[in-house]
């Protein structure tokens, strides 16, 4: 998808799931439809209404960091989400590295901490995990791929609770992520899931952007019950990883049930 297009089809995106209150705008006798029309997104920006048009349309690849501004505030995009806007009309020339960042260094950096930990890189390849995520999640190796796991393995669907709020977070943080870039670095991975999982399609068309945040996991474990884990997202940006921890509150049942894993009695 050319640039321009790209920037057109976040745009409607974004217009369709924002709503008149959202935007100040009161309720009106307009025609039955979800979210906000391009004659409204154009006034509240300040632009005509057939620029707007031509920039949804693909016409307009590149325009001014002013109008961009103005159409985020209209379609109350988040800091991460304006990036992306921003990243979409000017894309920074050239490829994102084709090799992954050493995996000498993810490892160095995982097995420095206690609880489980895994480095990903932008794609969400597994490029180390430590002992403690290697018994937490026996299943993921390395190479292996996060989003591969999460939408493919039935097993994900029975051990992660609140399965489709993950489901959407994975997906906005792999579009935040892969950047501009996402259909060429991870053109390959994106068909593949949306070919095969019709929930990732739904996810991926609704242009979500947003790295995962700190906040509770909560998980199934066979023969434990569930368990409540804390989960960081470290980024290590001239490495071009990231790093999800998982912790568990001190004293807490999660706490002991890890710590048996980890000394091998369950």
């Amino acid at each position: 998808m050319r640039d321009g297009r790209q920037l057109g089809a976040f745009l409607t995106a974004r217009r369709k799931v924002t709503s008149r209150d959202q935007a100040g705008l009161q309720p009106g006798g307009r025609r039955n439809a979800s979210g906000l029309s391009r004659v409204e997104v154009a006034h509240l920006a300040g632009i005509s209404h057939d620029y707007y048009v031509r920039i949804e349309q693909g016409r307009v690849p590149h325009p001014s960091h002013r109008v961009l501004e103005a159409l985020a505030q209209v379609l109350r995009l988040d800091s991460e989400a304006t990036r992306y806007l921003h990243r979409l009309a000017n894309p920074c020339t050239g490829e994102p590295p084709a090799a992954d960042p050493p995996e000498a260094r993810a490892t160095r950096l995982v097995d420095k901490l206690h609880w489980p930990a895994i480095a990903l890189n932008r794609r969400m390849d597994v490029l180390a995990r430590n002992h403690m995520a290697t018994v937490l999640h026996g299943g993921l190796r390395h190479g292996d791929n996060l989003m591969r796991m999460l939408f493919l393995n039935p097993v994900a669907h029975e051990g992660i609770l609140e399965w489709d709020q993950e489901a959407a977070l994975h997906v906005a943080h792999l579009r935040a992520t892969t950047g501009v870039s996402g259909h060429s670095f991870a053109a390959e991975l994106v068909e593949e899931l949306s070919s095969e999982s019709r929930r990732f399609h739904e996810l991926w068309r609704r242009y979500d952007v947003g790295l995962i945040k700190p906040g509770p996991l909560r998980l199934r474990y066979r023969g434990l019950g569930d368990l409540t884990l804390e989960r960081e997202t470290l980024l290590v940006a001239d490495a071009d990883m990231f790093i999800f921890t998982l912790e568990p509150e001190i004293g807490t049942p999660t706490e002991k049930a890890l710590s048996l894993m980890a000394s091998g009695w369950i």
